[in-house]
């Protein structure tokens, strides 16, 4: 029976989960960040401005949905100054459009002057401050998860991040890939922290961003929402259920999973590749798309994975997982979520 990697049902939007406006350090106002963005097809924006939480529903439309949200800044300390310094960004999406404070704000971290014109009496009354340091970042996140916020762990080439800054992250719901400011910047991110995550056995998904701040950085990189409608909650729930998937071009019209055969549509590219967690396996890892239609397919025994799977004696082998790459012949990729095999029965 047919299997549903990616819904088959809803549509999809384009969206952009990472910018910043005036209200921090952005050189477009929300509503003229909003303008350039549908101009350019996208429906969805989520709103991250610099460590203050404001909500931007005023914006939602029924062509448009305003995300609420925010990014938080934990610095390391160090005497070399702060082109050698590493730091933690992460978003704070909120679960709910009503949601009006965020749990983890703390006004010590404010430094640009149009954000502190914002703050309240009522924000002040959070104060949660965090050190560099895994522990401390973790609290941070668990208080957003427990708050009504989902998290996004941002660049951490451009943050010099190494792995034992990340590997022992908690309660992350996604990481990037790719930040086309940080590509501008000749800091470019690579999939190294998200498989580094996966084979860790913690399920994060891949986010394609801009982290636009001025309209050089925009339409680089972005998520295409499979959901049943525009609607906050709607939208919501598909981006913590993984239904999408983040590119820098190519599209991924159909994924899907039929009698232990991986069917794989999109637009027109050089190759589609899926990757797993182990150096040799017995599947075709890449394969050039073939014209079917009026778009293009490539297809995966991917039943061989289960075989060799079924023979894994390591106790650890249902983390075991599966995701895909699309790359076009410019190098654009686009990028699925992971498929754990032991959430996948027909392949065991």
């Amino acid at each position: 029976m047919k299997r549903w990697l990616l819904p088959e049902g809803g549509q999809f939007y384009k969206a952009n989960l990472h910018l910043h406006t005036t209200v921090s350090d952005g050189q477009m106002t929300p509503e003229e960040i909003k303008e350039a963005y549908r101009a350019r097809g996208y429906s969805i924006l989520a709103f991250t401005d610099h460590e203050i939480f404001v909500p931007h529903n005023d914006l939602t439309d029924e062509n448009f949905l305003a995300l609420n949200a925010h990014e938080i800044a934990i610095d390391e300390i160090t005497v070399q100054g702060d082109r050698y310094q590493r730091t933690y960004h992460l978003n704070f999406y909120a679960k709910s459009r009503e949601t009006t404070l965020s749990p983890v704000f703390s006004e010590s971290r404010i430094v640009c002057p149009s954000s502190m014109a914002l703050v309240t009496d009522e924000m002040r009354e959070t104060d949660a401050r965090a050190v560099y340091s895994v522990p401390s970042v973790n609290d941070l996140i668990r208080i957003g998860n427990e708050g009504g916020f989902f998290v996004c762990y941002n660049h951490p080439v451009w943050s010099l991040q190494n792995y034992p800054d990340y590997i022992g992250l908690e309660g992350l719901w996604g990481i990037e890939v790719y930040n086309h400011g940080c590509v501008l910047e000749d800091l470019p991110d690579t999939t190294v922290p998200f498989d580094d995550l996966l084979r860790a056995g913690k399920d994060v998904f891949p986010v394609c961003s801009d982290d636009a701040h001025a309209p050089v950085d925009c339409f680089g990189g972005w998520t295409m929402i499979r959901a049943a409608s525009l609607d906050y909650d709607d939208v919501i729930r598909a981006l913590l259920a993984g239904d999408f998937y983040s590119t820098t071009g190519p599209e991924i019209t159909e994924l899907s999973l039929d009698d232990g055969v991986l069917t794989v549509r999109c637009s027109e590219a050089r190759e589609v590749r899926v990757v797993t967690d182990w150096r040799s396996y017995r599947v075709a890892k890449a394969a050039a798309p073939k014209r079917e239609g009026d778009g293009f397919v490539a297809r995966f025994q991917i039943s061989r994975i289960g075989d060799k799977y079924r023979a894994e004696t390591e106790p650890d082998w249902k983390n075991s997982y599966f995701r895909v790459e699309v790359a076009d012949e410019c190098g654009k990729r686009a990028y699925t979520r992971p498929f754990r095999v032991s959430a996948l029965p027909e392949l065991l």
